[in-house]
């Protein structure tokens, strides 16, 4: 029985060694960083609290059977590789999460850019199309135009040609009648020179 008590005194002194020796350790270290001294305090606190914890709940079960190790160790514990492994999954998960976000972030980027592209390609098709609209109505405009302008000139031309057929046929007509005349008299006509 004697033995027995022995060995649980000795697991809570070595628990209440490692502790101390853990935070005379911590308190040596120089920390140029405020978020990782932050990290680190805070690391510290979780394996004293989770020491003593275990220091008293070996004392409340009384003395532990033989094949239990010492809560705290200096050869590797898991106890030390525990704690480091939650907060590397820790900032695991939180790397994970902002590589997450920027990520989104300059996916929402890329969409926002894609989107501006197509409304400006889209934006630009639609005013070339309108473009060749116009050009179509202008150029329909100016085929009527022209045909127009093509049918007036006809139009004056036939004009113009009547007339001066018309006046043909009228000098033609007189000369026929002078020399009919000049036929039945035997006389030339008299052309008057006046000035």
């Amino acid at each position: 029985m004697m033995r027995r008590n022995y060995e649980a005194n000795d697991s809570d002194f070595a628990s209440a060694v490692a502790a101390s020796a853990h935070a005379i350790h911590s308190l040596g270290e120089i920390t140029p960083n405020p978020k990782t001294a932050r990290a680190n305090t805070r690391k510290q606190e979780l394996q004293q609290r989770d020491s003593m914890r275990k220091a008293s709940m070996k004392e409340t079960r009384g003395s532990p059977s033989p094949s239990v190790t010492p809560a705290i160790s200096f050869t590797g514990d898991r106890r030390y590789t525990q704690p480091f492994r939650q907060s590397d999954s820790k900032a695991d998960a939180w790397e994970k999460a902002q590589i997450a976000r920027i990520r989104k972030r300059y996916e929402n980027l890329h969409n926002d850019i894609k989107a501006w592209e197509n409304e400006k390609k889209l934006g630009e098709k639609h005013r070339i199309e309108r473009k060749k609209g116009d050009l179509e109505l202008k150029k329909s405009r100016n085929m009527k135009h022209y045909y127009n302008k093509i049918a007036r000139i006809d139009h004056v031309a036939q004009g113009t040609r009547a007339r001066i057929e018309e006046k043909r046929k009228h000098e033609e007509s007189t000369v026929k009648d002078k020399a009919r005349e000049m036929r039945a008299t035997g006389k030339a006509p008299v052309s008057c020179f006046c000035f």
